[in-house]
């Protein structure tokens, strides 16, 4: 192996296997910066123009522009999605397309990563994909209506309130196709959806909540369908309605009522106890540890309570508390977002869509492949495997080997193209340094350093003179 290939393979494993500290007793580069802790949880990898930003102006108010997202500069990222205008159309316009099915899908995933990988907007991407994960819709729903739940319910609300998120996941057509609302009717009731609408979406499985809730739940939720008469595709049938009382979590549902009944149940979940702390261990898990500590988990949920279900609140706090910036080392990087961050690391793009469809199945995460309600788990231990790293290994070697300026492979990368100019990389110690910012946002420590400095100076020292096979 050449050195050059070396350097920029182990680089990229070094950032495979960052977050790994509880398996593999390795020190994340962000061991003692908060700042690169911060950048690495609420971003799809640190970037350096990134990294120095939040160093300049702090991380408060990095994160107050973060959540401030509508008014992030996006160009580069809104360049890169013209092509995917499909997104854009209406319910009944989808529809109306030739093969209207296989576009959308091949559009969600490719804007799911696009969007990922250039967008300034990095904390509203990964509150997009959490929500995404909470309410998860498989590709078995029709990829048209997987469309319109994508912006019209997780995007718009990804960072405004849960509540309003809620009501609106109910009416959603994907949501009804996919938990069986819409064959929900008085004489037939279906009980899926508000199973599912307390265990997974609400309340969490230990939220208190009994068999007999779910029976008048789905009651309470009869009739709600889809009729693609409407605009956005939902139809409350009120003859298909169970009109009898009901009594859901000591809550009196009086008789003779119509789609109040569906709307009092939203209520009572987007208000409840449990659910403030379901959503905010949910949280916890996703930014802090896979097992956080309830003291934090307890802070948000009475955040939650105070603040209506308003989410730029409690990530306010979960970002500025103690149990967060303790937390190094306690993530493990899903396999998309390794990949991911490798391609911005190493500003790579995979631009033909069969080597993207198989990179993203090879590790086993490809974007609404998920079939269960649950969405994909957030779990160390579903993504630790033997397997599951030997993927990431093959993903580091196609992007250290494959990448060129070609269209040979299907995949374009230049891991030194936002580099400084390569004049003034005088010594190996300055070429690795530089990758070392290229991949993590910042200089590793000399112990970290050691092993590339010595490979790629063939053990001459970390003042042998750069030269040109390196550089290649």
């Amino acid at each position: 192996m050449l050195r050059r290939e070396f350097i920029k393979k182990s680089a990229l494993m070094a950032s495979a296997l960052a977050f790994v500290e509880p398996m593999a007793r390795a020190k994340s580069p962000n061991q003692n910066d908060p700042a690169l802790l911060f950048l690495a949880r609420s971003s799809y990898g640190v970037k350096r123009q990134d990294y120095k930003k939040i160093k300049k102006i702090g991380i408060k108010a990095y994160l107050e522009e973060q959540l401030d997202y509508k008014n992030i500069e996006d160009s580069l990222a809104d360049k890169k999605m013209l092509g995917l205008s499909i997104l854009n159309l209406e319910r009944r316009e989808l529809y109306s397309l030739q093969n209207s099915g296989p576009r959308a899908s091949q559009a969600l995933l490719n804007a799911f990563i696009t969007r990922r990988v250039y967008s300034q907007k990095q904390l509203f991407e990964k509150m997009v994909e959490f929500w995404s994960d909470h309410f998860n819709i498989p590709s078995e729903v029709q990829s048209e209506e997987i469309v319109i739940f994508q912006r019209e319910v997780i995007r718009k609300n990804a960072l405004g309130n849960f509540k309003t998120m809620l009501f609106a996941t109910a009416k959603s057509p994907a949501m009804l196709q996919y938990l069986d609302n819409a064959n929900n009717i008085a004489e037939h009731p279906n009980e899926n959806y508000a199973r599912e609408l307390m265990e997974l979406h609400s309340l969490g499985v230990d939220g208190g909540y009994s068999e007999h809730d779910v029976k008048d739940v789905a009651r309470a939720f009869t009739g709600w369908t889809i009729n693609d008469s409407t605009k956005d595709g939902f139809i409350f049938e009120g003859i298909d309605h169970d009109k009898d009382e009901k009594l859901i979590l000591g809550h009196h549902l009086p008789a003779n009522r119509g789609i109040e009944d569906g709307l009092h149940v939203l209520n009572i979940l987007a208000n409840h106890p449990s659910t403030a702390h379901y959503i905010s261990f949910k949280l916890c898990r996703k930014f802090i540890a896979d097992n956080p500590p309830e003291s934090i988990v307890n802070k948000l949920a009475e955040i939650y309570i105070k603040e209506k279900a308003e989410i730029k609140p409690i990530l306010r706090a979960l970002f500025s508390s103690e149990e967060f910036y303790a937390s190094s080392g306690q993530k493990l990087r899903r396999p998309l977002d390794f990949l991911i961050a490798s391609l911005r690391a190493t500003n790579s793009e995979i631009y033909d869509n069969w080597l993207l469809e198989q990179t993203l199945m090879d590790l086993d995460q490809v974007p609404f492949g998920w079939h269960p309600p649950d969405g994909y788990p957030d779990l160390a231990q579903k993504w630790a495997t033997t397997n599951g790293l030997l993927n990431r290994w093959k993903v580091a070697n196609m992007l250290s080997f494959q990448s060129s300026s070609t269209d040979e492979y299907g995949l374009y990368g230049d891991l030194m193209a936002n580099h400084k100019n390569l004049s003034e990389l005088k010594t190996v110690k300055d070429l690795v340094e530089e990758l070392s910012t290229q991949i993590f946002g910042t200089v590793l420590a000399e112990d970290r350093l050691e092993p590339f400095v010595n490979f790629a100076s063939d053990n001459a020292g970390a003042n042998e003179p750069v030269n040109k096979f390196l550089l290649a």
